[in-house]
């Protein structure tokens, strides 16, 4: 076994770079949102055509544009989650972090509403056909991989209310057409029962307090797990590295991702090389010129071998 400079043998895992270790929450986060998005597209393009002619639109239903809204979240995770699986580094950006959170938490607020409120009063008739599926199973799939994909996005308290905006507008439009308006002049039919056992006001503040709470349980969640996320990674890092081996950590990364990203594509874990300095006491600037050193290197080689 070889033996470093004073002894000891060297760990094994260096084989693989520490921080290189995203490729799994990629593959997690590519097949959960086929899965979501495919399921999602399928049960409400079943559910549209069981709907009766002269019915309700399904199109009016929360539960089906709650579920399009995590679907879209879905599908808009899916080029990350592959560009994660090359570059073995999962970044998503902020704007798609507080979408997906959107999506989550009114797909959560469906199925929450659904427990506490639609089975009770219409009964287990609303367990046939589609309606376990999108009230159950790709709320619960998406709520799964909006918090297991890990990301180090922290949100702050303008996200919790940006969250809740799909679901506030449907309730000012489901109350325009149904309270305002009525089904005899051209409106909805009141099928979340609002007005059947108290005002509609009572209903509307209720739904809206259920909202948010159901979003804020989402929203404290989320930022427990972002905390812990670097704490996470840095548990595969021995607490006795030293600063050249952390250097040469960095190089390495560095040469890896330059060997398979255009060079406009190069991006630099700066959040990773904090944790590592915050550790090891190794500042992020030699972190980063030693990943950019390997990148140019790998990415010159690159080019002089297609010019060859």
């Amino acid at each position: 076994m070889e033996e470093d400079s004073r002894g000891k043998p060297l760990a094994k895992k260096h084989k693989k770079y520490l921080i290189a270790l995203e490729e799994t929450r990629s593959i997690v986060a590519l097949i959960a949102s086929i899965l979501i998005f495919l399921c999602t597209l399928a049960s409400v393009f079943i559910m549209i055509g069981e709907t009766e002619e002269g019915g309700e639109s399904a199109l009016h239903f929360f539960t089906v544009l709650s579920n399009l809204l995590s679907a879209a979240g879905a599908a808009f995770m899916l080029p990350f989650a592959v560009e994660g699986i090359r570059k073995k580094r999962f970044v998503l950006p902020r704007w798609l972090v507080v979408f997906q959170y959107a999506g989550a938490a009114s797909v959560a607020i469906t199925m929450v509403s659904f427990f506490l409120l639609i089975l009770p009063t219409q009964g287990l008739e609303k367990l046939e056909g589609t309606s376990p599926w999108l009230h159950i199973v790709t709320p619960t799939a998406t709520v799964i991989l909006f918090q297991c994909v890990e990301t180090r996005v922290t949100f702050r308290r303008r996200d919790l209310f940006l969250s809740l905006i799909p679901f506030w507008t449907y309730a000012a439009v489901y109350s325009v057409m149904v309270v305002f308006i009525g089904k005899e002049r051209g409106g909805w039919n009141d099928f979340y029962l609002t007005m059947a056992f108290w005002s509609p006001w009572i209903s509307f503040f209720l739904m809206l307090a259920l909202g948010f709470a159901v979003s804020l349980l989402l929203f404290v969640v989320h930022n427990k797990h972002a905390a812990q996320s670097l704490k996470r990674i840095s548990k595969a890092w021995s607490d006795d590295l030293e600063p050249t081996e952390l250097l040469i950590e960095a190089f390495g990364l560095g040469r890896y991702i330059g060997s398979r990203c255009p060079p406009e594509e190069l991006t630099v874990p700066l959040d990773i090389f904090a944790a590592m300095e915050e550790r090891f006491g190794i500042s992020v600037e030699r972190l980063t010129k030693a990943y950019v050193k390997g990148a140019l290197g790998s990415l010159e080689e690159r080019k002089a071998g297609g010019q060859r």
